[in-house]
């Protein structure tokens, strides 16, 4: 069995064109604010297809400085911080909104009502512009309201109309007269004139299918970005539920669209440039499908395995004593990535667990997959500390053998500098918890001696517990940090 794990977690690390998946689309989302729109991007952060690399507030539904705070509020809810958010100019002549839709999204917190702090957001252009810039794959603009942002970049860059590779924009057949035309009609006719392929899509007036039963299945679901949906209708019950904007699509036939095209009924509007109208089949139960991308990003796709053993006759007696919990806790996510680090490692080790934790929440925090972080370990080559370096890898794909990791021989402390892109930062696992593990460890050295069986024993039981009760979100301090300081022989210090 340990052989075998070891293999998996060997074919897990080759190089990428035979191991992990990569997301289908890397996309810009610029959002308006509705309900719908946060129903669109709870579900494009939801699915390992889509990977969202910027969002920028624009004028519409809500003011573009009110969405980008509930945006951001949103990020940090879902751990997803490293992913930037832009925000755009107000359009004084944008028309007067829609009372009830207009009610219901500035009443709606996204985040934790605390999270609604004062922030500097950059402009949406400049961000646009190098998120571009930076992405090495093909980007799509997601456009969930009016193209004012969109109109302005390739004012400001013409040459963008080259490097966005498709725009997918809500909005109706008979374009004029619907909601995001409207609000900025000269940004619409511009984008129409560019260069640029379109898909317009539209939900053609489809339901969501007995919208309670919907809302009761998403409090189902192991997913925290269902959750956040069904706390958008349990505390907006009484105006969602009566509201067409919450017994109807919206936006969020973008990433349906995006995912299940055969769901639509397209045609093509023009040639050169391509353009394509998408109008929502109502005959599909779009509440099934809605669900099922709600709840895709549960575990990294598995090499061997259609799905990662969880049944506890699978494991040693201790760790399937405790397997149920910790998948509840932890999810099946950090659930595969403990696992192969252990066996990789070859004992239940406390740093290993905690470097595994600590590489998902990296990427958790840029919301990315396997193989998109390098690393550069402070937890030296010196055991315990160095186990850390397993874990790492392991749980991010960034390896030695692909030179994505590398390990700093100074004063060994259990923390991490990742890089996405040009962003740096810095996760170290929080002093009381290290004086903690130093606590217990140095417990059982004077108790047992450093070799001895029952001081191994000890360390299995102390890993266990550690596995469970350490949460990924409360053990780490995050910082962002500058290439100048990364490159401070005493950063270790600081």
């Amino acid at each position: 069995m340990k052989k075998t794990i070891v293999l998996i977690l060997g074919l897990m690390i080759m190089n990428s064109a035979f191991s992990h998946y990569k997301a289908r689309y890397h996309v810009i989302i610029d959002t308006d604010g509705g309900i719908d729109d946060f129903r669109a991007i709870c579900m494009m952060l939801a699915t390992p297809e889509i990977e969202v690399i910027a969002i920028t507030a624009v004028d519409g539904i809500l003011p573009p400085e009110k969405t980008a705070i509930r945006v951001s509020s949103l990020l940090k809810r879902f751990g997803h911080e490293g992913i930037p958010v832009g925000i755009g100019g107000n359009n004084p002549e944008k028309p007067d909104q829609p009372p009830g839709a207009f009610q219901i999204a500035g009443n709606f917190d996204w985040g934790e009502k605390q999270s609604y702090i004062e922030e500097t957001f950059p402009p949406a252009t400049r961000l646009i512009v190098q998120s571009i810039e930076l992405e090495e794959m093909p980007v799509d603009f997601i456009a969930l309201g009016p193209l004012t942002n969109l109109a302005e970049a390739i004012r400001e860059l013409p040459a963008l109309e080259k490097q966005i590779r498709k725009v997918s924009w809500y909005n109706g057949t008979t374009e004029k007269d619907w909601y995001n035309h409207k609000m900025d009609p000269g940004a619409a006719s511009a984008i129409k004139r560019s260069a640029l392929q379109i898909d317009q899509v539209s939900a053609g007036g489809s339901l969501i299918r007995e919208p309670a039963a919907f809302v009761l299945s998403l409090d189902t679901l192991k997913s925290q970005y269902g959750s956040a949906i069904f706390d958008l209708y349990r505390k907006e019950a009484a105006a969602l539920l009566n509201h067409y904007m919450g017994t109807h699509l919206g936006d969020d036939c973008i990433p349906l669209f995006l995912l299940y095209p055969e769901f639509f009924m397209a045609r093509k509007i023009g040639k050169n440039p391509e353009r394509s109208e998408a109008i929502a089949n109502g005959s599909v139960n779009f509440q099934v499908v809605m669900l099922e991308i709600l709840d895709s990003n549960r575990e990294d796709k598995s090499i061997i395995f259609s799905r990662f053993p969880i049944h506890s006759g699978f494991f040693e007696e201790d760790v399937a004593a405790l397997s149920d919990r910790i998948i509840e806790h932890h999810g099946l996510k950090e659930w595969k990535v403990v696992v192969l680090t252990n066996e990789f490692h070859e004992h239940l080790g406390i740093y290993s667990i905690i470097g595994a934790k600590m590489g998902l929440r990296a990427r958790e925090y840029f919301n990315v997959g396997i193989d998109e972080l390098t690393i550069e370990s402070l937890a030296g080559s010196s055991p315990p500390v160095s186990c850390m370096n397993d874990g790492l890898q392991a749980s991010t794909g960034a390896t030695l053998g692909h030179g994505t990791i590398t390990v700093r021989n100074s004063d060994p402390i259990p923390s991490a500098i990742f890089t996405f892109k040009n962003t740096h930062i810095e996760i170290r696992v929080r002093k009381a918890i290290r004086d903690e593990i130093r606590k217990e460890v140095q417990k059982g050295v004077r108790q047992y001696g450093l070799d001895s069986p029952e001081y191994w024993t000890y360390i299995r039981e102390l890993a266990l517990k550690y596995w469970l009760e350490l949460g990924r979100r409360e053990i780490f301090e995050i910082r962002s940090v500058s290439a100048a300081e990364i490159n401070d022989p005493f950063f270790a210090d600081r």
